[in-house]
């Protein structure tokens, strides 16, 4: 087949889907819809590339892809800015619209200077995210086996109302294409319609785009070139796909119709994979997501973005995971995460939040009704219930009491915590950052920390103040009163007083 180049058209001015936004931007299964397109386009012209490279052409610096574009070209183009493709594709502005054929002539411009022409041109919409890399190829291969100058996709429909309807002569050749607004009764019962998915012979088709007639409507059309290939003797074949695969998405109701049909096939082929979907009807799985082989997903769960989960974890009910790592056998028991990574056999929930840069390592265990935020909780950390952590180290074995709290704001900027491991903070224990609490430290039950906690040490009260080494299996020489210690914090009142006056006004974010 030579070099394929793919023309997208995605210049539609969204009227029926009253939008202020570019309608191929507007999103289905996560992705944009025109991402979702290119990235069909890519795998299917994958294969052709990789063939190309074998035989010995790897200079070809021609475009993959051209976009047209309407007047909103850096809304589309911002919209795919994530996508891996984006940097592959040629952007092309068609001022005014003049109908698909007057798109696809403006696309011929990409290729004028480069340094080899393809020799198919693949044209689809930036409107049909359902199309698959399969259904492509499989055209792509048609069009080479059959040696024509045109191959398109038809489909059959049980409701063909708003398709053109494919003529064929009593041979089963194709024989033109007609619009219903033309269509005569007999014809208008015709089930085989125009998916509006092509490949064109390049040499053909660049002259011939010149040669296309002006419609009342003040267009051109891309059809027409179907009959124009019929009259003059030209072959033209054509390859079947579900309609459900190739419809276009131009309001509203369509777009729900995508995202309905993307999430079962996403959901279908994710339990295909070994995984097990409890409710598929209420389970969200967007197209990035991956998942391991004996993981359960619980009903209305939701898995976004380029979230990746390990085996044997146990997600929901009512989980809500986007943008985040999540390690083998680990639980998410109706919580949010954004952004954040779980190790390994870490737990978190019921009713908890892990918002971004958070990260519970091997065993880490988060309950009910917490946060943590831009922190590392170590190996086998308990936090069981109510608190927030923010900003924060926490190392390895240690306990975090109910209602502990970093207050990591001071209305001004952030500032850190730092926990060292086997340290036991006490309930409601509140940790004025910046500070310190060193290994095997502990906090009494309401403490107020604005200073440091040397390791090993005991801080009680509002301010906290050190008295004694703690009677821990960590500190073996601990249970001793430090008098010198508690005497020096006895006689420090204006720090007293002063960290009473933090205390105060330390917040969270």
């Amino acid at each position: 087949m030579g070099r394929v180049g793919a023309i997208i058209l995605a210049a539609g001015k969204s009227t029926r889907m009253k939008s202020r936004f570019p309608k191929v931007i507007h999103q289905v299964g996560g992705r944009a819809m025109l991402d979702h397109v290119l990235r069909a386009a890519s795998e299917a012209l994958g294969t052709e590339d990789g063939a190309a490279s074998e035989a010995g052409d790897t200079e070809d610096h021609s475009p993959r892809f051209v976009v047209i574009v309407g007047h909103e070209r850096e809304k589309v183009r911002a919209a795919l800015a994530t996508s891996p493709l984006v940097e592959s594709a040629t952007f092309i502005e068609q001022e005014p619209q003049l109908g698909t054929g007057d798109a696809v002539r403006h696309a011929r411009a990409a290729w004028m200077d480069a340094d080899a022409q393809p020799d198919t041109i693949l044209v689809l919409y930036g409107d049909t995210p359902l199309v698959r890399a399969e259904t492509l190829r499989a055209l792509l291969v048609k069009h080479q086996r059959t040696g024509a100058t045109l191959t398109f996709l038809t489909g059959i429909a049980t409701d063909p109302t708003g398709y053109g309807r494919v003529l064929r002569d009593a041979r089963g050749r194709v024989a033109g294409i007609v619009e219903q607004k033309h269509a005569t009764p007999e014809e208008l019962r015709i089930a085989e319609v125009n998916s509006g998915i092509y490949c064109f012979q390049r040499a053909w088709l660049w002259p011939h785009l010149e040669r296309l007639e002006l419609h009342p409507n003040g267009e051109y059309y891309l059809t027409d070139l179907v009959d124009v290939a019929v009259r003059e003797g030209q072959p033209v074949s054509t390859a079947t796909a579900s309609l459900e695969e190739t419809m276009g998405v131009n309001d509203r109701v369509q777009l729900a119709d995508a995202e309905r049909i993307l999430r079962e096939r996403i959901v279908r082929d994710v339990m295909h994979s070994g995984v097990t979907v409890q409710d598929p009807a209420t389970t969200y799985i967007e197209a990035g997501v991956r998942i391991g082989q004996d993981t359960v997903v619980r009903p209305g769960t939701h898995l976004r973005g380029a979230t990746v989960i390990g085996e044997r974890c146990e997600i929901g009910p009512n989980s809500v995971i986007a943008d985040s790592v999540i390690g083998d056998e680990c639980l998410v028991l109706s919580s949010w995460l954004d952004h954040a990574e779980m190790e390994s056999g870490a737990r978190v929930g019921p009713m908890s939040r892990l918002r971004a840069g958070a990260r519970l390592k091997r065993g880490a265990y988060v309950g009910n009704f917490g946060e943590v935020k831009n922190s590392t909780i170590g190996e086998n950390v308990d936090m069981h219930h109510f608190s927030y952590i923010g900003d924060t180290n926490i190392g390895s074995g240690t306990n975090v009491g109910a209602g502990v709290i970093t207050m990591n704001y001071d209305g001004k900027q952030k500032h850190h915590t730092e926990i060292g491991e086997h340290v036991f903070l006490g309930c409601d224990t509140l940790l004025r950052a910046p500070v310190t609490i060193g290994d095997g430290a502990s906090t009494g039950g309401g403490a107020v920390v604005t200073r440091d906690v040397p390791p090993g040490k005991l801080a009680v009260g509002m301010p906290a103040r050190t008295v004694r080494k703690v009677k821990s299996a960590h500190s073996p020489d601990s249970g001793k009163r430090d008098e010198n210690e508690l005497d020096e914090n006895e006689r420090d009142e204006n720090e007293t007083k002063t960290a009473q006056k933090h205390a105060e006004f330390g917040q969270t974010d």
